[in-house]
């Protein structure tokens, strides 16, 4: 879900913790434009607006929206990293009379009059990371990023990662140079991985052979089509959601827990 600049920053981020995940460009465009809402043609004074006193917590309300706990934090926060950063862009400029008032700069109108969007995240989708595999669980600034087919890439990578990882542990010379779509099928054959489901078929041999050939083809596919095509042809495939995005990394992700029952 894409968003245009809401003149409330809690619209976007309506916790301190979703505003400091944001890139610092969002952040200080996202302060910048509740300045220009607050004072669209007057000076501001930082150190008033941090002014914390007689029940106030957010005398200029740059922080209306956010949780009540949060709010003089928040203050604090934005009158830091973001108004430093719109500051140093040249969005905002001291007066001349160097008294401690900030006018908005003709550039600083002009990007805030710009048609950019913030991208926030599906926080549904966010929340939903903590069920992956520990080694995908740090993913989220992907979607922050809105960095889809890079979060793909990079689940399935891990996959063969963890297939070279048993390979490289093994003693056994015959899986030393396998690697790529052929290191799952390899490495079950050598018994460096075991069928991860000891009763499954287990009396009937022909059923288990099956089981355990379309369990090696599973898993090879992480690599040879998964990791493969998103490291060397992204441009071919098609763009993905989050939701989408989600969806592949519990693929990678079940992969690597496979693997995992499988040592």
């Amino acid at each position: 879900m894409s968003e245009r600049f809401p003149n409330l920053i809690s619209a976007v981020a309506p916790t301190l913790a979703e505003l400091k995940k944001l890139p610092i460009h969002d952040q200080g465009m996202l302060l910048l434009k509740r300045l220009a809402f607050h004072f669209p043609r007057e000076s501001f004074s930082p150190w008033n607006l941090s002014r914390q006193g007689y029940g106030m917590p957010d005398p200029g309300s740059l922080a209306t929206g956010f949780p009540e706990p949060e709010i003089a934090e928040t203050v604090l926060y934005l009158l830091d990293a973001p108004l430093r950063y719109i500051q140093r862009e040249g969005y905002i400029a001291e007066r001349l009379s160097r008294d401690g008032f900030f006018d908005i700069t003709a550039d600083g109108r002009a990007e805030i009059n710009r048609d950019v969007t913030i991208f926030v995240p599906n926080r549904v989708v966010l929340a939903a990371l903590c069920f992956l595999h520990p080694d995908l669980q740090g993913f989220e600034h992907y979607f922050r990023e809105h960095k889809f087919k890079e979060a793909i890439a990079a689940a399935f990578k891990r996959v063969e990662n963890r297939f070279n990882e048993v390979r490289d542990a093994s003693p056994s010379p015959a899986v030393k140079s396998s690697s790529g779509a052929t290191l799952p099928h390899d490495l079950y054959k050598s018994g460096d991985l075991k069928f991860p489901f000891p009763l499954l078929a287990a009396g009937n041999p022909k059923s288990r052979a099956g089981y355990e050939q379309q369990l090696r083809s599973f898993l090879g596919a992480g690599v040879g089509l998964f990791r493969n095509a998103f490291a060397h042809e992204p441009h071919n495939l098609p763009d993905y959601d989050e939701v989408e995005t989600l969806e592949q990394l519990f693929i990678a992700s079940h992969m690597l827990r496979l693997v995992d029952q499988s040592v």
